[in-house]
């Protein structure tokens, strides 16, 4: 049979689902529409309440819909239709359309047929698969531009020397491009091979002595690639190529060769290397966000049922029932998870950039909140400092809350076995004198070595163990910072912790004659 559910129940725990749920009678017509219906497609339920569901479908996608829904009408089974989700457009209020997985169940209200659709956004699914599409371009095209480095050093006649080698007294003849390489001055006497080890990396001369000696034979040819110190202490990378020129009653007594300078080329390879894991560790953390973006829509639905039968047993229970307490902290326990699951659905829902007022002590409060049991989880005390009256700013929520997020997990990262975060909010001033609001995240961490601080907000720079960032966070916030007419500046000393502002401009019609910066 139909499962069949009183309609005031079905009103209600449609309301609570984060997901658009909208209900339609046989002839399609719209007779319920929760919020979460509402912020999808941006009509109020009243705008839409006995209007037909083909205001809410594309054209295109109307008549095939329509067959399949009359079809599954016909059918006795009340699962979903055909079984599973499926994949089609929306179109909002104001025309825009948007990639939905929709699904949809077939309920019996009273006597009256109705169909529930459920209808989840995955535009950032998109996102993340054009993403990857993109990635392995960059990756093909950082191959081509590896080769055609490769192949320029190559035929560079001004960075290679020659050699020649007598295997029977150990001597080498250099011309002066290889004294010029090896940061060494021009003799005309030969030096013997040992001169050349002299130089050598000790890390790599070990093999460059077994290639050597393994093509020491008639007929022999060796190929490596090393590095060589110069006496000023800079480290190269050396090509080098040689094979057997003379052999005398069947033994080999001459080598002759060529070394050329690839550092350049090496140095390249290595950043394309690192740029590469970077973009892989950034595309792996994009899929863990739409993972955890989903549970969390997964989550939200039985939260919600659980929150109204625990609302609908405290109704029943008198304020006099021992069992009253029990309910009431299980009602603040599932409140707290749910707003839990709803601040992750903010970080993790993308779209159009969207300016309001914020205030700032809340969201820090919020994102605190977020990552409470990571910073409990290691050990770190929370210290904040908000200034009395801090003025509300115009920002977009989500990307604050994003810059937020990103500061205090750098900072916990900054220290392992423990220490103190103390956000601090104050107001203050921007270069030029407009009132501003100063977030200050200052941490007891690791802190930063001078010579790396500038290089902080580069594009996959990070001072983490490898595996452990992306080195896109500071980089994302400052960005996010600049687009909001604000500056972010980082202070640090090694061992001694690193403090990170924020300066924001206040709202445009904050009363700036009562401003007065707090220090």
């Amino acid at each position: 049979m139909l499962a069949r559910i009183p309609p005031d129940r079905l009103a209600d725990i449609l309301d609570i689902a984060e997901d658009g749920i909208v209900t339609v009678d046989a002839r399609q017509a719209i007779v319920l529409f929760n919020r979460g219906a509402a912020k999808l497609f941006g009509y109020d339920p009243d705008e839409v309440a006995g209007r037909p569901l083909d205001l809410l479908i594309p054209g295109r996608f109307r008549p095939a819909h329509q067959d399949q829904v009359a079809e599954f009408g016909r059918s006795p089974e009340p699962a979903r239709l055909m079984g599973h989700r499926r994949e089609v457009f929306g179109r909002r209020k104001d025309g825009s359309e948007f990639p939905a997985e929709v699904s949809i169940s077939k309920f019996v209200v009273g006597e009256e047929l109705l169909f529930t659709a459920i209808v989840r956004d995955v535009s950032q699914r998109t996102r993340y698969e054009e993403a990857e599409r993109e990635l392995t371009q960059l990756r093909a095209e950082a191959a081509l531009r590896s080769s055609q480095e490769r192949l320029r050093l190559a035929l560079d006649a001004g960075r290679m020397g020659t050699w020649q080698w007598d295997l029977s007294t150990g001597r080498v003849e250099w011309d002066g491009a290889l004294f010029d390489l090896l940061g060494l001055p021009a003799t005309p006497a030969p030096l013997t091979v040992e001169a050349l080890f002299d130089r050598v990396h000790p890390d790599d001369r070990a093999d460059l002595r077994d290639r050597l000696a393994a093509a020491a034979d008639p007929g022999g040819q060796f190929e490596a690639e090393f590095r060589i110190v110069r006496p000023d202490g800079e480290v190269r990378w050396l090509a080098g190529r040689g094979r057997v020129s003379r052999v005398r009653d069947g033994e080999a007594v001459a080598m002759h060769g060529v070394n050329y300078d690839v550092t350049d080329r090496r140095r390249a390879e290595e950043n394309v290397k690192e740029m590469t894991r970077q973009l892989w560790q950034a595309a792996r953390l994009a899929g863990v966000g739409e993972l955890a973006a989903s549970i969390a829509h997964e989550l939200n639905n039985p939260l919600g049922t659980v929150a109204l039968r625990v609302e609908q047993l405290l109704a029943k229970t008198p304020a006099d029932d021992p069992r009253r307490r029990a309910l009431e902290v299980v009602e603040g326990e599932v409140g707290r998870m749910a707003d839990l699951v709803g601040n992750l659905l903010q970080f993790s829902r993308a779209g159009r950039d969207q300016v309001s007022t914020v205030d700032v002590p809340e969201e820090i409060a919020k994102t605190l909140e977020l990552v409470g049991h990571h910073l409990r989880k290691r050990q770190i005390k929370v210290e904040p400092d908000i200034a009395p009256a801090v003025p509300p700013i115009q920002a977009d929520r989500q990307q604050l809350r994003q810059v937020f997020l990103n500061l205090f997990t750098n900072a916990a990262d900054a220290m392992p076995d423990g220490g103190r975060l103390a956000p601090c909010l104050r107001t203050g001033r921007l270069p030029g004198g407009t009132p501003a609001v100063v977030v200050e995240v200052t941490d007891t961490g690791v802190g930063i070595p001078p010579d790396l601080l500038d290089r902080v907000f580069e594009p996959f720079f990070t001072t983490k163990d490898e595996g452990q960032g992306t080195g896109l966070g500071l980089a994302i916030c400052r960005r996010i910072v600049q687009q909001h007419q604000g500056t972010l500046e980082v202070e640090s000393r090694p061992g001694r912790g690193t403090t990170v502002r924020v300066t924001l401009p206040v709202r445009p019609d904050t009363n700036v004659a009562g401003l007065h910066p707090n220090r």
